[in-house]
């Protein structure tokens, strides 16, 4: 489980016993959260960041890189390639490459990372996606915008940012694996195009490319979202989560304790806020219906789910 020190310097007694933190109205506080952990904003904070001093003196040289290697004479397949990014925008697509590329501030695999930007070129054929968007990172990586990582000639291949970012934008960064429960009652949706959510909207159909503007049951996940709950103090300040299966690899144990470490800031905010929260919910495309969360969800591990209660709490009799 989280290593006690770790619980005790994330959700102590102490902040458990503090109320809001604030006098701001709960939609007020909504937003606030969703400006400072919402992806969506975030990339723009960067993109703001990218626009000036040295960011955006790598962004020029990765123009001038990409333009050069983007017009030289290769192998047929290659150039073949080449021919359907002739009308990209360069100067959009290196902004955009280095607003991806400034949430990798730990090593990552140099696959995975050329795997999550391969969509941004448009093209058909994924492989060929693949290739390309990777021979642009080698180009662009001359920029000193991220370190390609071999340590060792067995080793794969991993990338790190080095970006100049302000402090804030980075632990703005740290904080935008998802969105935490909201603490406000959840905008009504009334198409399928509605999140809930106070300053964006996505697709109440979970997976990707499963969209569609048939019939979904909106009264239920109307009803659903509309359910106040609560962080059951108690619970959390008594025991810790467990992985559900064994770490084997260093890579594994730090990502189990970041996972932690982000789960008791949000349990902090969100006592401290109020510790009176909201769930989102969406369905897949049988139908079903999921809530939206990660690090507080009523769907996920057992931890999870022991650790929320209804907010309205009433005594139960007659049983």
């Amino acid at each position: 489980g989280a290593p006690r020190a770790l619980v005790d310097a994330q959700f102590s007694q102490e902040n458990l016993s503090m109320t809001t933190v604030t006098h701001m109205l709960p939609r007020d506080v909504q937003l606030a959260n969703e400006y400072r952990f919402n992806k969506k904003h975030i990339d723009g904070y960067i993109r703001k960041e990218l626009s000036t001093g040295a960011n955006a003196a790598k962004i020029t040289q990765g123009v001038q890189l990409l333009s050069k290697w983007r017009a030289g004479d290769y192998y047929t397949s290659k150039n073949a390639r080449l021919a359907q990014i002739q009308d990209l925008e360069l100067s959009e697509l290196v902004t955009e490459l280095f607003v991806s590329i400034a949430y990798v501030q730990r090593e990552e695999l140099f696959t995975s990372v050329s795997a999550q930007l391969a969509s941004k070129l448009g093209f058909s054929d994924k492989p060929e996606a693949l290739t390309t968007i990777a021979e642009m990172l080698a180009v662009l990586c001359e920029t000193d915008a991220f370190d390609i990582i071999k340590p060792n000639p067995q080793a794969s291949l991993s990338l790190c940012s080095r970006l100049d970012l302000s402090e804030q934008l980075r632990e703005y960064i740290e904080n935008a694996t998802f969105l935490p429960p909201m603490v406000c009652p959840p905008n009504y949706v009334d198409n399928n195009r509605k999140s809930g959510y106070l300053t964006h909207n996505d697709s109440l159909v979970l997976g990707r490319g499963n969209h569609h503007e048939g019939d979904l049951c909106l009264d239920i996940i109307n009803l659903q979202n509309q359910i106040p709950l609560q962080l059951d103090k108690q619970f959390l300040c008594s025991f810790n989560a467990a992985p559900k299966h064994a770490l084997d690899t260093a890579e594994q144990i730090e990502q189990w304790h970041l996972f932690q470490k982000q789960s008791y800031k949000f349990f902090t905010l969100l006592v401290q806020q109020g510790n009176r929260m909201y769930l989102t919910h969406k369905v897949d495309k049988r139908g079903r219906l999921y809530s939206v969360g990660y690090h507080i969800t009523t769907q996920g591990s057992a931890f999870q789910k022991a650790m929320l209660e209804l907010a309205d709490e009433e005594i139960v009799e007659g049983v």
